[in-house]
């Protein structure tokens, strides 16, 4: 059978039940018409235990964590979405150097055939998807018979396709690229962490809480960055499945001062907006901003 359907007034009924102080019961009415009850309890996991909310818990200081968790989604895609921009031209302008606008045709150009065979599927698949709307399609179709140079091709890629077609490059040019833009980093730690940020980028598009969220995906480590961890007392198996390890990674990744000085900035006026929310729930030591 499973559970059974309950009305708003039962489910605000619910949670005074279980000690949640609820003052407004309007306000109330009007969170739980736009927010289901289901998706808000994960916002509570951490202020009950079995299901009775620890003292003096208000409906309000859940709402906190519910709109600081939105504007945090949307700060961290302003981040992604640079990484995403960055990476897709870092694999046009090199591939395309080396082996010509046309060069990601041919399978000689990446390590595996299996994984090049996706890759190219996934790109006529959007080439399809996007042919109404997008007017450089329609040019391409029309004036080069529907042959894309790389770097048009890339402006179509999702961020899985390109993180997916990054690790397929030959090792030489992930050097290559490594070595120009980011200097000390080895080019397996990016296609792990490009790999990472898909997940993080889906999670923020798609919506997905945040808070208290442990991310299947650890991202890799240098021992160095290990060290700095555990003096921060963050625990290398659990913290590092959390959001802030990942702003950690993507801080090596962003060499434009004024994108990494404008996340922190959106980032300190949410925490300032929403006094309630404890940061060690996304894995943030104390000493963060060092």
């Amino acid at each position: 059978m499973g559970k059974p359907f309950k009305s708003i007034e039962e489910q605000i009924n619910i949670l005074e039940e279980r000690g949640m102080i609820i003052n407004d019961k309007d306000y109330a009415y009007r969170v739980l018409s736009h927010v289901n009850y289901y998706r808000l309890s994960g916002y509570t996991l951490t202020l009950r235990k079995n299901n009775v909310f620890y003292n003096n818990v208000k409906l309000e200081e859940v709402m906190e964590i519910y709109n600081f968790d939105a504007e945090l989604r949307v700060t961290l895609l302003y981040l992604l979405e640079y990484i995403e921009v960055k990476f897709r031209t870092h694999f046009s302008y090199f591939h395309s150097k080396k082996y010509g606008p046309l060069g990601y045709l041919e399978k000689e150009n990446f390590v595996d055939k299996v994984r090049y065979q996706k890759f190219t599927d996934n790109v006529k698949q959007l080439i399809k998807e996007n042919e109404k709307n997008e007017v450089f399609i329609k040019h391409h179709n029309e004036k080069y018979r529907g042959e894309f140079p790389c770097w048009a091709m890339v402006e179509l890629m999702s961020f899985g396709c390109l993180s997916r077609g990054f690790k397929n490059l030959h090792t030489d040019l992930k050097e290559e690229i490594c070595k120009e833009h980011y200097e000390i980093i080895p080019h397996n730690y990016i296609d792990n962490w490009l790999q990472g940020f898909v997940i993080l980028r889906n999670i923020c598009a798609h919506r997905g809480r945040l808070y208290n969220r442990y991310i299947t995906f650890a991202p890799k480590l240098s021992n160095k960055d290990k060290n700095i961890f555990r003096k921060n007392n963050l625990q290398l198996n659990k913290n590092t499945k959390q959001v802030f390890t990942y702003i950690y990674i993507i801080n090596k990744l962003v060499d434009d001062n004024s994108i990494w000085e404008n996340f922190i900035d959106k980032l300190e006026t949410i925490i300032k907006k929403y006094p309630f929310v404890n940061l060690k729930h996304y894995g943030f030591p104390e000493k963060w901003r060092e």
